[in-house]
């Protein structure tokens, strides 16, 4: 119980926080003279995308604690990681972060669930964001896809942060285990549920001279367990 409350927290804040924001977003746009209607509408629309998204995840997350039946679809990771990228635009801005992307142009589709998938990238992501914003010096995040050995494909997230804790490359994914101050210590351990759940595998390795990659692997058109 403590451990799927903890996940839920974890992964609704943003959605949450991005309906704050636009909310806020919106009243100014209402208070102006004249008011400008169409950004104010466009906020609100942004509010319902995110408290959709809200609502997602916090279905998907205890479908995935409890074990249910997932929700499956053929998927191009391509086009969840472009979605992420956009989505945490802002974030990467604010922390002068540059981005660069790799993606292989011929991967083949996954069978997978695709709000789930969207909480890895993003907490992959959002960890790389958290490993460099305080940092002095080159603040890069690249992530590349390609295929693997026996039809599965890989994406790697990459950052110049402030890479692992000695020798805790896989601890970092227990559940509850954290080596931020104000983190929760579960957003690694749902992705590695998540990808594993899809048949997958997810680790870490340090970069050299600093910063930390995370890979994981997907097999190609996995058929949803029974």
């Amino acid at each position: 119980m403590a451990e799927l409350t903890a996940s839920l927290a974890h992964e609704v804040n943003q959605p949450i926080a991005a309906v704050v924001a636009n909310a806020d977003a919106c009243m100014r746009w209402l208070a102006r003279d004249p008011p400008n209607l169409a950004e104010a509408r466009a906020a609100a629309m942004e509010i319902v995308k995110d408290g959709t998204r809200a609502a997602e995840i916090i279905g998907r997350t205890r479908r995935l604690f409890k074990k249910g039946t997932p929700q499956r679809e053929l998927l191009d990771v391509n086009e969840v990681i472009r979605e992420m990228i956009v989505l945490l635009h802002r974030e990467v801005a604010r922390c002068s972060i540059s981005v660069r992307t790799e993606l292989s142009a011929d991967l083949p589709e996954v069978m997978g669930d695709r709000v789930q998938l969207q909480q890895v990238m993003m907490n992959l992501i959002g960890n790389s964001i958290d490993a460099m914003k305080d940092i002095d010096g080159t603040r890069e995040l690249a992530i590349k896809s390609q295929r693997a050995e026996n039809g599965h494909l890989m994406v790697s997230v990459s950052d110049t942060g402030v890479g692992l804790p000695p020798r805790q490359a896989d601890q970092i994914f227990n559940a509850f285990f954290t080596t931020k101050l104000h983190g929760t210590g579960m957003g690694l351990s749902i992705s590695r549920s998540i990808v594993e759940s899809h048949s997958g595998r997810l680790w870490a390795t340090g970069n050299d001279p600093c910063g930390t990659s995370f890979h994981l692997i997907l097999p190609a058109k996995v058929a949803a367990p029974r």
